[in-house]
């Protein structure tokens, strides 16, 4: 009767984990998603230190995301939003649009793999 109840309290643990990694993969999505809407224009003053406010916020996220989420989705988020920064700094408009639509892909990549779908369970 003991294994019963240790069973399901690993159980309950278990769960818990996948929500709150759930909600956190996707809070940092969301936030990552509303600071991308929020960029200014490549010609705007404010462009480069938004931009370089949005590697800083992923970069401290990065590592807790790379637990959960694979290093391919990972590295293109890092790498897109890298670009976008230096678009944004050089005044390139049409590298920081593309990398601006790149950026936005791979972070609607790393929110649809850690979903509660039944092509994520196989």
């Amino acid at each position: 009767m003991k294994v019963f109840w240790i069973s399901i309290i690993l159980l309950a643990v278990t769960l818990s984990g996948i929500a709150w990694n759930y909600a956190y993969i996707n809070n940092v999505a969301n936030e990552m998603l509303s600071m991308l809407d929020a960029l200014p224009s490549v010609d705007h003053d404010t462009c480069p230190s938004a931009t370089s406010a949005l590697v800083d916020y992923w970069e401290t996220r990065a590592d807790y995301v790379a637990l959960s989420v694979s290093y391919t989705v990972t590295d293109r988020v890092s790498e897109q939003a890298v670009t976008l920064a230096a678009c944004a700094a050089c005044g390139d408009r049409y590298g920081y649009r593309t990398a601006l639509a790149l950026l936005r892909d791979a972070v609607g990549d790393m929110r649809r793999l850690e979903q509660f779908s039944i092509e994520n369970l196989l």
